[in-house]
């Protein structure tokens, strides 16, 4: 149960869930298991109420602002989602949120009165539900914390008590919505899918 409780065991213990020629890669270790996520970052502002594309349908890969491009994971890697994040940052010099200050800004409240789904090719890989799901007992303010004093928020994240493969070459979409905006100006949002992914060794 220990085992299965991690990200790796969780992929191993669906091995058989993957297409014959992948599931033979790893067990011959042509392939490892690596820890990785799938992140994307997007502005929110001090007035919007949804954000209909968490990864952006026509986005190359850019460091910082989103490591998929066109919604899309790489060919012949499969990818088990075993936990979301949500964090919260501000960057007021530049549009695309590269300079964000995530985990350093405390989340508002009303970040978590809102709706997430995400899904991949009719697949639901998070059904419609209250983002109050990610809430973990988030100060309202930031906790001052290291040697120079870094403002540190609490994270965000929800653990899948039911796991989900992306897959390779199918687009991945995802909706937040709120019924009042809970950002401020400048403000961004950065959503994180945790979990295990194969990679050539």
């Amino acid at each position: 149960s220990t085992t299965l409780a991690t990200s790796r065991g969780q992929y191993i213990s669906r091995l058989s869930q993957l297409p014959s020629d992948i599931m033979q890669q790893v067990i011959t270790n042509q392939d490892q298991l690596n820890d990785s996520e799938i992140y994307s970052v997007l502005p929110l502002g001090a007035s919007l109420t949804a954000l209909n594309d968490l990864f952006d349908p026509s986005g190359a890969k850019v460091v910082a602002v989103r490591n998929i491009a066109n919604q899309k994971v790489d060919a012949g890697k499969w990818f088990l989602v075993t936990a979301i994040e949500i964090l919260y940052g501000i960057d007021a010099v530049n549009v695309t949120g590269v300079a964000a200050t995530f985990g350093f800004e405390p989340i508002p409240g009303k970040l978590y009165n809102g709706e997430i789904e995400i899904s991949q090719n009719g697949r639901k890989i998070l059904s419609r539900q209250s983002m109050a799901a990610f809430w973990g007992g988030i100060a309202a303010t930031a906790v001052l914390t290291g040697p120079i004093n870094y403002p540190m928020a609490a994270r965000s994240i929800l653990k899948l008590d039911n796991p989900k493969w992306i897959r390779p070459m199918e687009e991945l979409k995802g909706r937040m919505e709120w019924s009042v905006a809970p950002g401020v100006a400048n403000s961004f949002i950065k959503i994180r899918l945790i979990g295990t992914v194969n990679e050539r060794a």
